[in-house]
């Protein structure tokens, strides 16, 4: 077959699959309408910039019985019971018992969004991390590196390099892809170096980059520039178990050049695979499988490139990728969405078994003579075993391993499942995982143990309550499903906990009825639905926004509050959703994205729209609204957040979403005395994010004051109490204001809250006024809880250059000064060796607390290696006869570490 040349990359295509998209599009998806990943990293690495308050500490109140999106998952080749699971945006989780129960292996303070997990099989101890999400769907998030473990994820070091193989700052992250859905290792250099590596990123604008990147041991991954030097997608990669220098990959450059191609000297030269194949321009998102007892069959499960995705065809080779024949034939005709769930996989010893990843799950164990759908979305209804048939997994794919035994095992929308006899009967295996991906949260003020939300693709989650009549309340830590589907928005009367009303996607929304069951299958059956009817609405209006705002105003009268929900115009029901009325005409065009009801008078409203207009009514809409009244100061982005002072009653304060479009610069220079973490060093101001009216919306006034990052903000959340403090949410964490002073816009002081939070995404707040518990609802960690105790300690900063003296192997940990650095034993300071092999045996004092140790190794002042151990020594050894350093930090819980011990040199003879 002839070789082709290397092609032009036109152009990528933005792709969206999921009804929630519409949420996301204009609220927090790079690159559309949210910060570029880089002023978060830049919040990461100036942390010592920025002002917080100490000793927070937060509770993780779960969910653990329901997980979120598992993006990856690897076994360990050495024990089958051992599995990885990297989550959407909750970091990397490992089980030891088969995947019954799950604890996180990811530090705390790096970017949870992950992509790609691959293992090194010869011993089970490597592990790399690709982090930013590749499901071609608008929810996903960008990552900020590849990392990887060589001690089974207790610590994890930095690999991906820059393409000159330096180590990545700020002006190089440029070169880094965002979006990893493939890595892979290969063989080890025949010098001695690291393993091989491969890693396929895509794109969604060209102006990220993506591409096949490969590593041939050690040199730091660079792009294939093949098909050209402009972004393109690769979707799957796999090496040959047996070639060394033998890649297949799945790439898109579009046109007729999609499709599968090979290289036999590790990426040198290129052959596409056509004989057999539907032809490139046809050719959407391509996963790749291939057999180890047999290297020359492959499978590969090909999308077409259509709005919905279908699967274009399942595909076979038994001849290394010369001649392709299609195996999937009619069974496949009602799979979709295969941007979005699209994996395949092949047994270890058994090269007629393989599993296809769609919607459901597929077997064939003739080598795909035949195939079997082996799962069901469906649950049943309440009550029929436990509304689960044996054969029901959660939809939605994304990765799938087999172990040598034959068990399977599914990454998907709700965490991971198992079947021990070929899919046949399923159980989900998840215990543990809290990773659940919440897009608000509501806490009853009749009850604080009952609280819950909204969920990615897992239905409206809620805790503390019985699920059904004759049932105790949910064991601490367990929610109850009780709605399905993506959850959407909870409002509990605060004067009756089992008065509550939901949103859910496509526009639905229902309230509990009392006295009865809480749970639900996908059927309601103890919820109302309360739906606006389709012949009230507008056209268009129902499709606007799948996930529906509500808010619940004040009333004297238990059971007959008044219940808001926004479209592009704002709906009220006053006798529990039986009737609906439109009390606003169309706003601005753009769907309502927040509602405030005054506490003080309850004709007082004000709405937020997802263009950045705001509007109020002071008759409850009985006969006019205002105009726009956001005004000069807040800028035309999406209104996240929007919440009246609990006293100040003609005070309200909101929170915008987004930092601008890309290649817009949002920014002031109306101020050239601005100074604060949030300028830029060419002094330009970006525009704030949290704004404050005194006067009822009429005007408005920025209280960011620079001193929070330039990030987006999904919620805000008043303290009840004195002296009435504002918390702000969003991707950077939570944040709260430091005094109490709310005529003097120009000296709020904020300062970080996140304590003991990870790096998540924090989409919603809420405060309960009776026992000072403030709730983070988290996209990717579950739900957090703050005792907010009275008075609150007074901000610190933290100290200049926190993360100066970090080593590579302690990435993800963040300065504790008050901790002592570990004091070296042995080798002496100078030590000279002449011991072949050159195994070297280190040794330090126990530092007290530590739950582990982070080792670097220094050649010529660069890093060579890191090892993270548990006892307060290690050995290593050592690469030539060359003079090197060492140095050792203590790491606790909580992603905290100690100051670096002093450096010691030595020297090799030989």
């Amino acid at each position: 077959m002839a070789r082709s040349k290397a092609p032009k990359t036109p152009q990528m295509a933005v792709t969206t699959v999921k009804d929630r998209s519409q949420w996301f599009l204009s609220r927090s998806t790079f690159p559309l309408r949210d910060a570029a990943p880089i002023a978060l990293e830049r919040f990461w690495d100036h942390l010592g910039d920025f002002t917080h308050v100490p000793g927070v500490e937060w509770t993780e109140a779960g969910p653990r019985n329901i997980p979120g999106r598992v993006t990856s998952l690897v076994i360990d080749p050495q024990n089958p019971k051992t599995l990885y699971a990297g989550s959407a945006t909750g970091g990397v989780w490992t089980s030891d018992d088969g995947g019954d129960t799950w604890r996180s292996c990811w530090p705390r303070l790096l970017t949870q969004n992950i992509g790609a997990l691959a293992i090194d099989s010869r011993d089970g101890k490597s592990i790399i991390c690709a982090t930013g999400e590749a499901n071609l769907s608008a929810e996903v998030y960008p990552g900020s590196g590849v990392f990887q473990s060589d001690n089974r994820g207790f610590t994890w070091t930095s690999t991906f390099t820059t393409p000159s193989g330096g180590a990545l700052d700020e002006a190089s992250r440029a070169t880094m892809p965002r979006r990893i859905g493939a890595i892979a290792f290969g063989f080890p250099t025949e010098s001695g170096g690291g393993p091989r590596i491969a890693l396929g990123a895509v794109t969604k604008t060209e102006t990220m980059p993506a591409a096949l990147y490969l590593d041939s041991g050690g040199n730091g991954l660079q792009p294939v520039t093949f098909w050209g030097d402009r972004s393109y997608n690769c979707y799957s990669v796999v090496f040959h178990p047996v070639m060394k220098d033998r890649i297949y990959a799945a790439i898109e450059p579009r046109g007729t050049l999609n499709g599968i191609w090979r290289t036999d000297d590790f990426g040198k030269s290129w052959v596409r695979l056509g004989k057999g194949l539907p032809g490139g321009e046809y050719c959407g998102r391509i996963s790749l499988a291939i057999a180890p007892t047999d290297p020359n069959v492959l499978y590969a499960l090909i999308s077409d490139n259509t709005n919905d995705h279908h699967v274009l065809g399942v595909y076979k080779t038994t001849d290394g990728g010369e001649r392709w024949k299609e195996v999937g034939g009619a069974h496949f005709a009602a799979e979709r969405q295969l941007s979005y769930n699209n994996c395949i996989a092949v047994h270890p010893k058994d090269h007629e078994f393989v599993v296809c990843g769609c919607a459901d799950l597929h077997l064939s164990t003739d080598g795909a003579k035949s195939w079997t759908q082996i799962t069901t979305g469906q649950r049943g209804e309440p009550g029929s075993t436990g509304g689960l048939p044996k054969n029901y997994v959660h939809n939605d794919h994304h990765a799938i391993v087999i172990t040598p035994e034959g068990v399977i095992y599914s990454g998907n929308d709700a965490g991971v499942a198992s079947s021990h006899d070929r899919g046949v009967t399923w159980k989900s295996s998840g215990e543990g995982m809290v990773t659940a991906m919440f897009y608000a949260v509501d806490v009853a003020q009749s009850d604080s143990r009952i609280f819950g939300g909204g969920t990615q693709d897992n239905g409206t989650l809620i805790t503390g309550i019985p699920p059904a009549k004759s049932d105790p309340r949910a064991p601490e830590g367990h929610f109850v499903r009780v709605l399905s589907s993506d959850g959407g928005w909870l409002r509990f009367d605060p004067a009756d906990a089992e008065h509550v009303f939901g949103s859910t996607q496509s526009f639905l929304i229902s309230r509990h009825k009392r006295g009865e069951p809480w749970a639900c299958g996908d059927v309601l059956a103890n919820w109302a639905d309360v739906t606006i009817k389709d012949e009230l609405l507008l056209p268009n209006e129902k499709t606007q926004r799948s996930l529906i705002v509500i808010e619940i105003g004040p009333s004297a009268r238990k059971g007959g509050l008044a219940v808001y929900v926004g479209t592009s115009r704002l709906w009220r029901t006053s006798n529990d959703g039986e009737t609906w009325v439109a009390i606003s005409d169309v706003f601005d065009g753009s769907s309502i994205s927040a509602i405030a009801c005054s506490s003080t008078d309850p004709n007082l409203v004000i709405v937020g729209t997802s263009n950045g207009g705001i509007f109020r009514t002071r008759d409850g809409g009985a006969s006019r609204w205002s105009a726009n009244l956001a005004g000069p100061a807040v800028p035309k982005r999406l209104i996240t957040g929007m919440e009246f002072h609990p006293v100040h009653a003609k005070t309200v304060v909101i929170t915008t979403g987004s930092t601008g479009m890309p290649g817009v610069s949002l920014t002031r220079s109306d101020d050239a005395t601005a100074t604060g973490p949030a300028v830029s060093a060419a002094g330009a101001r970006p525009y704030g994010h949290v704004f404050r009216s005194v006067d009822e919306g009429d005007t408005w006034e920025e209280i960011d004051n620079n001193q929070l990052p330039d990030v987006v903000y999904n919620a805000l959340a008043f303290e009840t109490h004195s002296p009435y403090r504002i918390f702000v949410g969003g991707d950077a964490g939570v944040w709260v204001t430091t005094k109490s002073d709310y005529t003097n816009a120009v000296d709020c002081g904020w300062a970080s809250f996140a304590g003991n939070m990870p790096n998540v995404i924090v989409s919603d707040l809420s405060f309960h006024h009776t026992h000072r518990i403030l709730t983070a609802a988290t996209y990717g960690r579950g739900i957090w809880r703050h005792k907010a105790h009275e008075p609150l300690s007074a901000a610190a900063p933290i100290p200049a250059g926190a993360n100066a003296d970090q080593g590579p192997s302690a990435v993800g940990f963040v300065l504790d000064p008050s901790t002592a650095a570990p004091e070296l034993l042995a080798p002496v300071d100078g030590a000279v060796f002449d011991n072949f092999p050159r195994t070297t045996l280190l040794s330090w004092q126990p530092v007290t607390g530590a739950i582990g140790y982070a080792i670097d190794v220094f050649f010529g002042g660069s890093w060579l290696f890191g090892i993270g151990v548990t006892e307060p020594h290690a050995s290593f050894d050592f690469v030539g006869a060359q003079a090197g350093s060492w140095q050792v930090w203590a790491l606790f819980k909580d992603g905290r570490r100690s100051p670096g011990s002093v450096k010691r040199t030595f020297q090799y003879t030989r």
